[in-house]
């Protein structure tokens, strides 16, 4: 018998084309910023009319978008409030994630048909604080990242259903209460609560002594990023209403690979299945940039979570291309990523077939004159033949190039 709960997946989109991408990869909604009111300044974040094209495209698909208006106002944000608003709300998106009490009081009174999710931003670790949320109008409240799983699941129990739960499960792990730090204000100025975090946590330090240093190598305050795929199970188990997806400032790649990972594993639950644990932990694994692991899951972490003195970043060009026509004849048009050669093997992904394999027969400029062996010139257009022609590919689907260890 297949489960009856649905939990959503909701993921991150810093701009059209991502947040496009995700709900085609199978989320059931994203969460996005406009250009103001937004905690991720270096985001790309929405006009007006882009997001009125995104909620209608979502819309069409059944689909949710929520609107991201979680800054802590400082009091020359609140002047140009109810006339941004008021342009926002005509939109009809699906939900406001919100912060400030002065925003949350605000569209409770003015528009009380508003969906109000109050963001991590408010570090709700129990549910006596999230049933003062409801009180105040919020229909929803996504949980601080600094949860146990048996808090989690005392959480659940005492909430009862009162009120919408949405929980972190991929993504980056604030070194302080999320968003709370105040490092980025004090050494660079730029205020993490109105979008401008520095990720000072990330800079590399020398640790002192008087006059002598005590640390091997550059010393970071890190964390590691989350991971919860191996998790997933039981957290469905708890009817969490929302899982979210961590990543506005993500690339295209990320997005498709982590929110299709995740739906897989999410699918699978439902249909009472066992999902291929270790081939979604590989998967997931071709998007991460940085280690991660289950951040609080397990407990409070220690020192093998963290990034003290670990290289953070994991660099990776194997994300070759996207495509963007489909042309006759096996012939596609695509936007490069990364340098790729013609002889190389390439797994491509999309949201409506399995993972394809193949090689590349011909590469060539858009004239179709010029024949290239190597790209080297990333978000350029070319025109590709696959030499396998049995699986249609579709706009939007990804390529990645196979390492020699891979096809072994």
């Amino acid at each position: 018998m297949q489960k009856s709960f649905r939990s959503e997946l909701l993921a991150p989109a810093g701009d059209l084309e991502k947040a496009m991408i995700a709900l085609d990869y199978g989320a059931d909604a994203v969460f996005v910023g406009a250009k103001s009111y937004s905690l991720r300044a270096r985001a790309s974040n929405f006009e007006l009319e882009q997001i009125k094209t995104l909620i209608d495209y979502a819309h069409s698909l059944n689909k949710k978008v929520y609107l991201v208006t979680n800054v802590i106002c400082h009091t020359p944000l609140l002047r140009a409030w109810p006339n941004f608003i008021e342009q926002v709300v005509v939109l009809k998106p699906d939900g406001f994630i919100c912060a400030d009490p002065f925003i949350i009081t605000y569209l409770k009174k003015h528009y009380p048909q508003a969906e109000i999710h109050i963001s991590t931003q408010q570090s709700i670790c129990n549910s006596k604080a999230a049933k003062f949320f409801k009180r105040n109008g919020a229909t929803r409240v996504v949980l601080s990242r600094e949860l146990t799983m048996e808090e989690l699941a005392l959480f659940t129990k005492n909430n009862n259903k009162l009120i919408e739960v949405e929980i972190f499960i991929h993504g980056a792990v604030c070194i302080s209460y999320s968003g709370r730090c105040m490092m980025s204000n004090n050494f660079s100025l730029r205020d993490a609560n109105v979008g401008g975090c520095a990720h000072a946590c990330r800079w590399k330090y020398d640790i002192l002594d008087d006059k002598f240093t005590n640390t091997p190598s550059k010393f970071t305050m890190s964390a590691k990023d989350m991971i919860q795929i191996t998790n997933i199970t039981k957290l469905m188990d708890l009817e969490i209403d929302s899982f979210k997806i961590e990543g506005r400032m993500k690339s295209v790649h990320y997005i498709a690979t982590v929110v299709n990972a995740y739906k897989k594993a999410m699918d699978a639950y439902y249909r009472n299945e066992v999902f291929d644990l270790e081939a979604l932990k590989k998967e997931l694994q071709q998007a991460m940039n940085r280690m991660a692991d289950v951040a609080w899951l397990d407990g409070a972490p220690n020192e093998q979570l963290m990034l003290y003195h670990d290289k953070q970043e994991l660099v990776s060009q194997r994300f070759a291309f996207i495509i963007e026509e489909v042309l006759e004849n096996n012939v596609y048009k695509i936007t490069s990523k990364n340098n790729f050669k013609k002889d190389e093997l390439f797994e491509v992904i999309g949201p409506k077939h399995e993972h394809f394999y193949s090689s590349i027969k011909s590469i060539y400029d858009l004239t179709k004159q010029v024949y290239i062996d190597q790209v080297i010139t990333p978000n350029r257009l070319y025109l590709i033949e696959f030499n396998d022609s049995s699986v249609p590919l579709q706009i939007k689907d990804m390529a990645r190039i196979v390492e020699q260890d891979e096809c072994s």
